[in-house]
């Protein structure tokens, strides 16, 4: 049920009741006054919803401040409010003046040093030659240590031990294989059929197996757990030798070329420091010129300025992060709104919702709620709190015509009942906590009974106890 369908059902029903008693004045006729208050209650369909009142906001939005350090930002051009906006498009430039002037005299120091270490270079180039002809003698006995490990670690090593386990497993397959064939001879024996000779054999080859087995075993632990780990460890004493070799011809030749080398280090440490600040200007020029992040409609921000609260203007000095600009993207717009924690049971994510504009009535909206809060709210509503949760729905639709802040009503179908007993919201008073109606007995008669009541909406609520199919009741309060 829409908001506007709500407001005109409650217009009807005060109409209704107005007529009523104009009629029962008029005409004090008691059948024509049941005739026209009198409802049955009977199974109908009906859908529970959810009307709250929400507010259109921007789904992706962007704020607009300075990045310029202190007070040098002047703004000599500012686009104007509520004017649409590609990405990309300029939205404030500032006054680039000193900005320029600060490159101009980096950009020639640093064209002066630059050459200053290029002659600086020339004079540690032979110095530098020598040094790494050293060292590139040293790197070569340090690699041939480093690959005589890796031999032992991955290559010669690992296919020994290998070699010598699978030895050991033949041996050990082949001593199974006699011992299984003993077992059958004893079985044999068992049954009669005795030979000596070939049992005497089996348990020879057994023997020999088991001294073979324990020799290669032997074999293959000594040289897992003493040789290999020998060779190992000698290798890497080479490795290391190659490395501390190598450490002190490096060493050694950076002291042969330090002091050659002191001014070109000297020189490239200023030249850095030129480099870095002509980079940091150029960045600050950039910032001069602020585009726009995405596509949106530009908001002017109200803030204080220079005493007064007031939107930006060109010719104002602007702070560093000073909010100028508020660039929603109203091609993808959300709905925030606020439900009442005895509704929350009503909604859920994924839940869609119509939502009418009130600026646009006439555009047909559907959302998709998103995000439910998870932290309740207290607000003051005349002398009690009520708490509230945080809803968003955001809209599948798009309207340019759309803007942040415009007010919208939403619906959010919870649940639809199906074939319930139900009579009218309006048939069911309250009364000690409790609920009761007033059923027709007879012509003029009303009986008061208590009443149990389960799902309801605005205009029906359902009877899960008190009152049966077809039976009458009355829309106004009668005396027992």
């Amino acid at each position: 049920m829409t908001w506007k369908s709500y407001k005109f059902a409650v217009i009807l029903f005060a109409l209704i009741v107005l007529v009523v008693l104009l009629v029962s004045r008029l005409k004090p006729s008691t059948y024509d006054q049941d005739t026209l208050t009198l409802v049955k209650a009977a199974k109908r369909d009906f859908s529970i919803e959810l009307n709250i009142v929400g507010v259109l906001d921007a789904a992706k939005s962007h704020m607009i401040s300075s990045d310029l350090e202190g007070l040098s930002g002047t703004i000599i051009y500012l686009i104007g409010d509520g004017e649409w906006v590609k990405k990309g498009e300029v939205l404030v430039r500032f006054d680039r003046s000193s900005f320029q002037k600060e490159i101009a005299e980096l950009e020639a120091q640093v064209e002066s040093y630059s050459a200053a270490v290029q002659a600086a270079k020339q004079v540690v180039a032979f110095e530098i030659n020598q040094v790494e002809r050293e060292i590139s003698n040293a790197e070569y006995r340090h690699s041939v240590a480093v690959l005589e490990l890796r031999r032992l670690r991955e290559g010669d090593g690992p296919l020994k031990l290998s070699i010598l386990k699978e030895e050991q497993q033949k041996v050990n397959t082949d001593l199974k294989r006699y011992q299984s064939f003993l077992l059958d001879l004893n079985k044999l024996q068992e049954k009669g059929f005795d030979n000596p000779s070939e049992m005497i054999s089996t348990k020879e080859q057994i023997a020999a197996h088991k001294a073979k087995l324990a020799s290669v075993s032997k074999r293959y632990e000594s040289y897992e757990k003493h040789v290999l780990p020998a060779l190992i460890e000698s290798a890497k004493a080479k490795l290391q030798n190659g490395a501390l070799l190598l450490q002190q011809t490096r060493q050694g030749g950076k002291y042969k070329i330090a002091k050659v080398k002191a001014g070109l280090l000297q020189v490239k440490g200023i030249l850095k420091t030129k480099i870095t600040s002509l980079d940091k200007a150029v960045f600050t020029l950039a910032k001069t010129e602020i585009k726009a992040p995405l596509d949106g409609i530009v908001i002017h921000y109200s803030t204080f300025r220079n005493g007064e609260k007031r939107k930006p203007r060109e010719g104002d000095s602007v702070f560093m992060n000073q909010p100028l600009l508020y660039l929603p993207d109203i091609s993808r717009m959300v709905v925030k709104t606020k439900a009442r924690e005895v509704d929350l049971h009503k909604i859920k994510l994924g839940q869609l919702g119509r939502i009418v504009v009130d600026a646009y009535p006439d555009a047909n909206l559907t959302g998709v709620l998103t995000f439910i809060g998870s932290l309740a709210a207290a607000e003051e509503s005349g002398s009690s709190y009520e708490k509230y949760f945080q809803v968003i729905l955001e809209i599948n639709e798009e309207d340019k015509r759309f803007r942040p802040g415009m007010t919208c009503r939403i619906s959010i179908q919870a649940e639809f009942v199906e074939n319930a007993l139900s009579i009218p919201v309006q048939a069911v008073f309250t009364e000690n906590q409790g609920n009761y109606c007033f059923v027709k007995i007879e012509q003029g008669t009303f009986e008061k009974r208590k009443i149990v009541t389960g799902r309801q909406n605005e205009e029906i609520v359902e009877i899960v106890e008190g009152l049966h199919s077809g039976e009458q009741v009355s829309l106004l309060k009668h005396r027992p």
